[in-house]
């Protein structure tokens, strides 16, 4: 392809696929960066690797093997580049490959691509020359491999109630309004969660809340691996700058429950009395 040649003269695809169509509702609502990325491991991916007459056709690859894919570059550094579609590649590989270029164009599952780079210690682009990219650094390519970001499975809120003379409760209405709203509409849209309480750890040294170290928990009417992932990412996108935060998760422990019942959730909204 002639990198030369600007693709002016045609705009840009639009979404042909799910994930296309998901990428650009999660561009503008974190709160579908865990469906995208449960739909990305499913998907159909394509990305280039070095043509040789051989790589023609359909080969078995599994997990595990070594698979040369060509590099890219930005300003960020070199990149593996992917694409979600044919479209997708047909646009970008007009707009970006430099002219003689030769190469194969590889297609394979999301899941099995992502395995094959993880430990490559490379990024992976998504789209790279589109409005709408996607870029996962290689800590986010081995999370997915591990099931975080898809499937993460959540840690004992008991654990946390357990230690509650080490936290403090936070009124709502004091958090900045881009996170408790934006958790608020995420638990309106699922019957998942029965509620949602935030505190701050205590400081041992000083007696005083540390504002910077929040803790969530979450009371939910069973183990949902899938509503806390999606939470958990929710969350931590809308966090403020200089907050840490950890999650735990409740379901039927007495002692846990009677601790959380002393403080007002975060979500539901809770009116006012008198």
């Amino acid at each position: 392809m002639d990198g030369e040649i600007s693709p002016q003269w045609r705009p840009e695809p639009e979404p042909c696929n799910a994930l296309e169509r998901l990428m650009h509702k999660a561009a503008a609502d974190p709160a579908q960066h865990g469906p995208l990325m449960r739909l990305l491991w499913q998907s159909e991916i394509h990305t280039l690797i070095p043509y040789h007459p051989e790589v023609m056709g359909t080969h078995q690859m599994q997990p595990g093997q070594q698979m040369t894919f060509i590099m890219a570059s930005d300003k960020e550094g070199p990149f593996i580049p992917a694409f979600t579609s044919d479209a997708a590649a047909e646009y970008c590989l007009r707009k970006n490959a430099p002219r003689g270029a030769a190469f194969g164009l590889a297609a394979m599952t999301g899941g099995l691509f992502l395995q094959l780079v993880n430990g490559m210690g490379h990024s992976i682009v998504f789209n790279s020359g589109m409005q709408q990219n996607l870029v996962l650094r290689p800590e986010a390519i081995a999370a997915l491999v591990k099931g975080d970001l898809r499937h993460a499975r959540p840690g004992s809120g008991e654990e946390v109630c357990e230690r509650s003379t080490r936290l403090a409760g936070v009124d709502p209405s004091s958090l900045p309004e881009s996170f408790r709203e934006g958790v608020r509409r995420f638990c309106d849209r699922t019957p998942v969660p029965i509620a949602v309480y935030l505190f701050v750890t205590i400081d041992p040294a000083s007696g005083q809340p540390d504002t910077r170290q929040w803790r969530i928990i979450l009371r939910l009417r069973s183990q949902d691996n899938d509503f806390y992932n999606d939470f958990t990412l929710l969350a931590h996108k809308l966090l403020p700058p200089g907050a840490e935060l950890a999650t735990g998760v409740v379901t039927d422990d007495e002692h846990a429950l009677a601790f959380l019942h002393k403080h007002a959730p975060l979500w539901p909204v809770m009116e006012a009395v008198g």
